[in-house]
Order: structure tokens, then sequence, then C-alpha cells
């Protein structure tokens, strides 16, 4: 057999080059390794002369495509392998012997303990997550459980019933030509990107207001160089349509015909000036505007539909009650707002800003955060648990909160916290059953953005952002934009914060630990 000798010379090899240690050897075993050396070569010419004799001669120049084909020794003899096979292994054991490290007693029992207690927890956690979530099953059925083809289908009602008060207010008011148009309305916010909590709430739709013929909208921003602005205004200009004017008659050229010189007829074309202040589009004449066009168009269309339209007084928004005949009320909130670049807006009303007034404008990034939410279910597990978690946070968030004020920490803030963990971990963590552990994580990096008083937009200055999500590469590459800002400014702010996070967090503790998944949230369950 050929296997003989090359396991014997490959324990020659493991024997000729030894594990080299830290420490150099001193004279005398140099000497000891030097006679060593020269006796196994002895060895190993004997050997070699023995090898010879039966027939089975080495040749250095062979390859291993060779050893496998080489002839069977002569005359019927064979070669018994065994006792170098033996060797390999009693040379491999010594060496693998040698090279590990000593280690005491006390170590390797604290290992084993350290073990026995991993695998203790690890016998305890699957259990208690397990519980936790029935639990939060159980409170999302009983508090929330709004159906997701329900939701859909209305969320598609909104915007369809919208477009049409919109369709209808094209004839609704005179020299219609010469205010701002109005394209179809874009759904956005928590209905339309899965995390609606009530039916009550209302179902947020931007609708994008395009300058008249013969005008332009200029969006003026106080960003400078690595940081952005999250308000601005819209400037108003005329623009030369004299060209239009002669060859299609359709529009009439304000910036070179005055307007006393144009017929009574004509002279309404001027009315884009009762929506300025000093020549910036004002928010509160914009809305009061709107507001007077939407009642007049469903003036046209109520019969189309089996409802009423209550207004809702607002000075940001366009705020409407929906009662069906049926008993079931929706609201819809519009908001107006001016494309700036990708989706980008200056709106009349924001979620995540302060409330706007003048011609001051708030940038939105709606739109975005829509795509975002899609982008994300499309790639996570079937029935993700993430909008159950931001919903779940958003009930007892609400089931803390006074009536009498306005919360320091609102939806907004848990929701980026939400998007950053979704694009910072795989979303295959979100899968329906680490809803327990979703939750507590999404409350953890709540709790170290308030130490830190930083929390930072999700969208503004994210270079890991999607590249599917549209961004300005200016705002994109901008440093980031910290939310928790004016918590840093005002330590009462900051208190105030930190004492709503902390009933949050209580009643999240509550319901985990309650085997029954009942809640004091100011409300009884009620599974239909």
């Amino acid at each position: 057999m050929v296997l003989g000798p090359l396991i014997f010379l490959a324990a020659l090899a493991l024997v000729h080059h030894p594990l080299m240690v830290s420490d150099p050897p001193d004279l005398a075993t140099q000497i000891r390794l030097q006679d060593h050396e020269k006796r196994m070569k002895q060895e190993m010419d004997l050997l070699q002369t023995e090898f010879n004799q039966k027939g089975l001669g080495w040749n250095p120049l062979q390859t291993p495509q060779d050893w496998m084909t080489a002839d069977q020794p002569i005359n019927g003899e064979s070669w018994d392998a065994l006792p170098y096979v033996i060797l390999l292994f009693f040379f491999v054991c010594c060496l693998y012997t040698l090279g590990k490290e000593p280690s005491d007693d006390s170590s390797t029992d604290t290992s084993s303990s350290t073990t026995n207690e991993d695998d203790e927890d690890t016998d305890v956690e699957p259990e208690t997550y397990e519980n936790s979530q029935k639990v939060l099953e159980d409170f999302y059925d009983c508090h929330i459980g709004l159906d997701t083809g329900d939701l859909t289908n209305m969320c598609e009602f909104v915007e369809s019933f919208v477009n049409n008060l919109l369709e209808a207010s094209k004839n609704a008011l005179p020299y219609q030509n010469s205010l701002p148009l109005l394209d179809n309305c874009i759904g956005v916010d928590s209905a339309f990107e899965g995390w609606h909590t009530q039916e009550s709430k209302p179902f947020t739709v931007l609708v994008p207001v395009v300058p008249p013929k013969g005008h332009l909208f200029h969006l003026e921003t106080s960003d400078c160089e690595g940081t952005t602005s999250k308000h601005g205004h819209i400037l108003v200009e005329m623009e030369c349509m004299c060209k239009r004017e002669r060859l299609l008659g359709d529009a009439v050229c304000f910036l070179h015909r005055p307007e006393e010189k144009l017929s009574e007829g004509k002279q309404g074309a001027f009315l884009m000036h009762i929506l300025c202040t000093s020549s910036h589009l004002d928010v509160d004449k914009t809305i009061h505007w709107f507001q007077n066009l939407v009642g007049k168009a469903w003036k046209n269309i109520q019969h189309k539909y089996n409802l009423d339209l209550l207004p809702v007084p607002s000075n940001t928004s366009c705020k409407l009650k929906l009662p069906f005949r049926s008993g079931r009320t929706i609201s819809v909130d519009i908001v107006l707002g001016v494309q700036q670049d990708s989706f980008v807006f200056l709106a009349s009303q924001s979620a995540e800003m302060d409330h706007s007034a003048g011609t001051v404008w708030q940038r939105t990034f709606a739109v975005q955060e829509l795509l975002f939410f899609k982008w994300v279910s499309q790639r996570a597990p079937e029935d993700s648990c993430h909008l159950k978690c931001m919903q779940i946070l958003i009930i007892l968030k609400e089931a803390t909160e006074s009536d009498k004020k306005t919360p320091v920490l609102t939806n907004y803030h848990y929701k980026t916290c939400l998007m950053h963990l979704l694009l910072l971990w795989p979303l295959s963590d979100w899968a329906p059953e680490n809803i327990a552990q979703r939750l507590q994580d999404i409350l953890l990096f709540m709790s170290d953005a308030l130490q830190d008083k930083c929390l930072h937009h999700f969208l503004i200055g994210n270079i890991s952002l999607p590249i599917k999500i549209p961004m300005p590469k200016t705002l994109r590459t901008a440093a980031p934009v910290n939310l928790f800002k004016h918590l840093a400014q005002d330590p009462n702010l900051h208190a105030e914060a930190m004492r709503e996070f902390v009933a949050v967090v209580e009643q999240v503790r509550a319901l985990m630990t309650d085997s029954e998944g009942q809640l004091h949230t100011g409300e009884e369950c009620n599974p239909d």
C-alpha cells in the first residue's frame, strides 16, 4: 500500500517542524535537537532502503495523481500501515497537548457555572417572551384591532373623495384660473403608513398647490452649507405671458398688463394677490380660501354620497368630519403644500414641526416617510410586528396624557425611533413572534435619546437611507437635525419629557406583567 509511506512522511514532517514557542531554547536544548535530527535522518535512510527493496521506491518528482495510479507491490507483497498510523496518531496527540494553554480549575468552574446560568436564562427567556407576546396580541385585538383590509378601503375612499372635491372646485369659483391650482391628493401619515390606531383618528392627505398661469412660486429657505431649515417662505412672482397671450389667448400677462387697463370681466385675473402678504403666500389666507372652495364644491357633488360634510375650524389645515347615514364617522385632514424638490414640501402643517403662522410654511417629508414604510412592508416578514409595536405604544402613550396640555413627546418622536431601528437592524428581526422584544427595543432607543437629549431626524443627513426613497442630495448629506434640541435648551421641558416617557414605560411594564392582559387605558375592551 502507498498510503503507509505518505502517512509516515507526514509524521516526520510534523516532527521536524515542531510548534514554535515564544522563548528561544538554550544551548543544551539545541544540541539535543541536532542529535535527534541526525538519528531521525539515519532512520529515514534505512526506511528508504527497505521501501526500495519491496518495490515501493519513492520518486520526488511524482505528483499526487501519480501516487494514486502507482503500481501495486510485486510478488503480491503488501505493506502494513497500522504501526505508522499509530505513530502519527501519537505525535498528533502530543502536539495538541503541548499546544494547549494551561487553565486552572477556578476558571473552569466559573465557565461551567456561567454556562449553566446561560442555559437557565435560555430556558426561561423564551417562555417569558412567549407569555408577553400573547398578552400584547390580546391587548392589540382588544384596544386596536383595526382590520387591515377595512383600513385600506377607507384610505382609498378618502383619497377618492378628496380628489372629487378638488375636481368639483375647478368650476366652483369664478376666475379660478387666476388662483392656485390643486393637484390630486397624496395620502400620508398614520393611516396610509399602516399604524393607524383608531377609526376616529383623522385621515391626513396632502394636496399639492401649483401656481396659476402667469405666476411662479419661489421657495425661500434659510438652508446654509451643512445645515437645513425646518421652515420656509413662498414668494409669489409674475412671469411674462405676452407670447402665450398673443398665440393662444388663454392667459393674461400680469407683468405687462396693469389691472386698470383690463376689461372689467378680466380684472379678476389679479386675485392671486389676495392670498399674499408682502408678495409671500400667506398660510392663513390660503387655508381660508381653500375652506370656502371646499364648501362650494361640496354642493355640486353631495348628491353622489350617502354622507354629510361638516367643516371643523382650523388655521393650519382644512379639517372635515364625514358622518355616514349608517352612523359611522371619519375625519379628514387636508394639508396644503408647495413642492420644493424630490417630493419635499413646504406645507401648511407638518406632523413633526410646530404650528405655522403668517407667511411661514413648514418643511415636511411626509411623502418620503410614506414611501419608506411601503419599502419596509415589501421586504419585512409576513405579518411583521413593527406596525403593531407602534400602535400599542401610541395607545399606551395617549392613555397617560392629560387633555389639558400638549405633550412634549409626540407620536412623531416614537415614529422616528421606530424608523431608525427598521433601518439599523435586519427586517427579519421584526417577525411577529418578536413583538415583545422589539417593543422593548423601541423604548430603549427612546430612553437613550432622552438621556443624550438627541434624537436625529430620520431623513435629513441619513446617508444610509435606501436609494429608492427620493431625497435631495443636499438634504441627504446635510448635518443631522436634532429633534430634541429644544429639550437640551430647556431643563424643565426635558424633565417633563422624562416624566411622560416613564409613564409610558410603566404602562408597558404593567401590561406585560399582567397575565390577563388588562390595562387601564380609559376604555373598556370591545372586541367587536
